[in-house]
């Protein structure tokens, strides 16, 4: 099964987050795979490919890497985009906040999984969340605008208070996400 360790997003957060896709798919410029609302999350790490009997290990892990950490409170705002506006493959929105925490959870992780087998990631970490993935840009001068009438997004702030271990299923309709377990930041 195909796993990876997020922090999920509230309800509310992903409401702003689709609404801004709305208006970026109004534009008409992109073709694009956008992100669904009940898929939106804080990936910190993909594991791949992962056999249902890792599922205990990874769930020790994920307690090793919470311990210490404690809650902490992230804010969401700004678009941007991988690897740049005018051929953009990525959108997404920035997180701020307690990125010293974040990031330092980020790196538990990393430690506690690469403990147990799985390969570290090569690419530093970069927290955002993805609105889409860019197919095609009909228009770079019409995108740039498109982006640049919503790149001042604010949305509420939240709080993290777990990180869950997640399984991802690809269907037809797209990925569907099932959480497998949650440990708490205490």
């Amino acid at each position: 099964m195909r796993t990876f360790i997020a922090i999920e997003i509230p309800d509310e957060i992903k409401a702003g987050l689709t609404e801004a896709q709305r208006r970026l798919k109004s534009s008409g410029v992109a073709d694009a795979s956008w992100t669904r609302p009940e898929g939106l999350h804080l990936t910190l790490k993909f594991l791949g490919e992962a056999p249902d009997s890792k599922v205990p290990d990874l769930m020790n892990g994920l307690r090793q890497a919470a311990e210490g950490i404690g809650p902490f409170r992230l804010e969401v705002g700004g678009i941007g985009t991988f690897p740049n506006p005018k051929n953009a493959r990525v959108v997404w929105v920035g997180l701020s906040g307690d990125l010293e925490k974040l990031s330092r959870l980020q790196a538990a992780v990393e430690e506690a999984i690469s403990s147990i087998g799985f390969e570290r990631d090569e690419r530093a970490f970069t927290p955002h969340l993805t609105l889409g993935r860019i197919k095609y840009i009909r228009s770079r001068d019409r995108w740039i605008k498109a982006l640049d009438e919503v790149k001042d997004i604010s949305l509420p702030g939240f709080d993290v208070a777990a990180v869950s271990l997640m399984k991802s299923e690809l269907k037809p309709s797209g990925a569907v996400y099932t959480e497998m377990g949650k440990v708490e930041l205490k």
